[in-house]
């Protein structure tokens, strides 16, 4: 049997390759529909996109780390903690108006009060000095290596005063004196400055000599173990709320284990009857319609990636998440004219309580559920198998529009000395030229980077004051206007052959086409907002003869550079403030919580801006 098998296997004649001619054939039809192919490619993606609010593509969210067991135990914050906490409400509404001094000195010694390892931590950064106040329970059953967080601002997001965040926190560290069931440490925080003094915080917890001068050095600070998770409290004012607003998006678009967001999802539904949102989301209905639910999942979804495209946190909880520390604001939301719908003290005892009974169980670090999905609403997720492929479509779409990466011009066929088979036809691509200008261009981007570096912004404070920012702001665009028009002058003078703008073109999507591949994996938001900002603009340019048309290019190239673009946001979108405001806070956002947006502007996107300008006179 085998030798028949063997026989005829040996018999069967192997299919001919596919001979240039045919192989010609298929490419030029490729290339002749390339165009429309990849602009079909490109609305499937943004399909895509619009589809992942809709219930049908999310699923219902569930708790995958079984220790947590959310909303099955006895609380006990009850009358005595809620008159604790109005107590402290109005000592907080008598000395809120002090200095910072002040302030910080009263919560270390109501804490210390408590029974509490009570500290101040003095700092400066970026201009910025204040004082965090913070608090050490070291619980009779912990041997030290693990804590809990629970943190509250001076300054809430809406610009009012922390007020019952504070008072809900120091009430609650009453609570975890006087029970003895607490497997973890737990670390109160009050933190000066938002993002500045919560950064200036976790410097100096993981032993991170701070920048500027500092009275408490990370050598000599009180600390506990490694951080299991953190709740940050935002409840602005002295008045009761009508729901509780989640922000989890980190650093540079971290987002939190996604079992925390399920954990307090269950107590507040469960066990503290708390409304809950995504944000401060005021604007949600009642209605159950399929259409009223996903527009309210696409404004959450929208929201999300607004903040993980710049890299900015959306709360002072974001900030933990670079130490791999999973960490969530709650956040206090007023609008109701039902009074029994209303929440106070209370309900934020109950669910503060609640959430770190189930935090306590935990065995190890959150691990089992996901750190990379999309949140409609509290309830469901998007996981990355489904929100990824638009990016990758996008990436193909470039690759489809390349006018070279399909391109077989037997005019550029050179058969080596007639002796090898046409399939082995060499085809002379100079790509010398290309790598020449993304070099040029990305020197450039190099340049923008070094101006808006700290120590530069100190020489320009020094001679221009306010001005500074203004200056950095136009030294990057006279650096990016000089590397265009001398590259561009230097191409039109040397009017060489060997400038083939086609191969420009090609290079420059290949490269963003792998940078949109890459980016993806890293923050999704800032992927899919890159593509939709280039990837129909960079394939219609192309050289032209008519000085029109190369104006009308320059003048679309030059609205999708950084600037045009902050000049673009800052225009046509409600309450974006002015642009110095817009580009003074991602240079906040690079210098102090290290975000990497300005690095990818300036080494990534920009170069390649500068590229397609000059590709425009080749």
């Amino acid at each position: 049997m085998l030798s028949v098998i063997k026989a005829r296997l040996r018999g069967r004649k192997k299919r001919p390759p596919f001979s240039t001619e045919k192989k010609r054939k298929i490419y030029g039809f490729l290339n002749k529909y390339a165009t429309p192919f990849g602009l079909l490619l490109f609305l499937i993606g943004t399909f895509w996109i619009l589809l992942l609010p809709y219930d049908g593509y999310s699923k219902q969210t569930y708790i995958s780390e079984n220790a947590l067991l959310p909303g099955q135990v006895n609380v006990y914050y009850g009358y005595n903690d809620i008159r604790t906490a109005e107590d402290y409400r109005d000592k907080l509404q008598s000395i809120q108006t002090l200095n910072i001094t002040g302030r910080s000195h009263f919560i270390q010694t109501e804490l210390r009060k408590v029974g509490f390892t009570a500290a101040t931590q003095t700092f400066d950064m970026d201009g910025q000095s204040g004082i965090n106040a913070f608090a050490i329970y070291r619980t009779p059953r912990s041997d030290g290596k693990e804590a809990l967080v629970l943190s509250a601002p001076w300054i809430s997001r809406t610009g009012e005063y922390n007020t019952n965040g504070i008072a809900a926190l120091l009430s609650l560290s009453r609570l975890f004196k006087r029970n003895v069931y607490w497997s973890k440490d737990i670390i109160l925080l009050v933190t000066d400055h938002g993002n500045i003094g919560t950064q200036a915080w976790l410097e100096a917890y993981h032993g991170i000599e701070q920048r500027g001068q500092a009275t408490l050095s990370s050598l000599s600070m009180p600390r506990s173990g490694a951080i299991q998770g953190v709740v940050n409290l935002d409840f602005p004012g002295t008045h009761d709320y009508a729901s509780l607003g989640l922000f989890f998006e980190g650093v540079n678009g971290q987002l939190p284990n996604l079992d925390l967001i399920n954990t307090i999802r269950v107590v507040a539904q469960n066990t503290a009857r708390v409304p809950i949102t995504l944000h401060d989301d005021i604007d949600s209905t009642d209605d159950s319609s399929t259409m009223a639910s996903y527009w309210s999942s696409l404004k959450h979804v929208v929201r999300t990636l607004e903040y993980q495209l710049t890299g900015h946190p959306s709360s002072d909880a974001g900030q933990y998440l670079r130490y791999k520390i999973d960490a969530v604001t709650i956040h206090g939301i007023h609008g109701s004219d039902q009074l029994d719908t209303l929440f106070g003290f209370h309900r934020i005892g109950v669910l503060l309580e609640s959430t770190f009974r189930s935090l306590n169980n935990l065995l190890e670090h959150f691990h089992q559920s996901f750190f990379f999905y999309l949140l409609p609403s509290p309830s469901r997720y998007v996981s990355i198998g489904v929100y990824m492929p638009p990016v990758i479509v996008y990436a193909c779409t470039l690759y489809y529009l390349d006018p070279k990466a399909l391109d077989l011009d037997y005019q550029e066929t050179i058969s080596r000395k007639g002796t090898i088979s046409p399939a082995y036809s060499v085809f002379k691509r100079p790509i010398t030229f290309s790598f020449l200008v993304l070099a040029i261009t990305h020197l450039a981007g190099m340049m923008i980077l070094y101006v808006i570096q700290p120590n530069v912004a100190s020489l320009l404070q020094e001679s221009f004051g306010d001005q500074a920012l203004v200056i950095q702001i136009g030294v990057a665009c006279v650096i990016s206007t000089i590397t265009i028009v001398a590259t561009s002058l230097w191409v039109v003078q040397a009017n060489s052959p060997l400038h083939d703008g086609r191969i420009l073109k090609s290079v420059c999507l290949a490269v963003s086409a792998m940078v949109l591949a890459t980016v993806s994996l890293l923050n999704f938001s800032l992927a899919v907002a890159t593509s939709l900002a280039i990837v129909v603009p960079y394939s219609l340019v192309r050289h032209t003869p008519s000085w029109a048309g190369r104006a009308f290019q320059c003048l679309l190239l030059s609205l999708l550079s950084p600037i045009g673009l902050a000049l673009l946001y800052t225009t046509l979108v409600p309450g974006a403030g002015d642009m110095m405001s817009l580009v003074s806070q991602l240079i906040f956002d690079y210098q102090v919580v290290q975000s990497w947006f300005v690095v990818f502007v300036c080494l990534v996107y920009w170069p390649i801006n500068m590229a397609m300008h000059i590709l425009v006179f080749t």
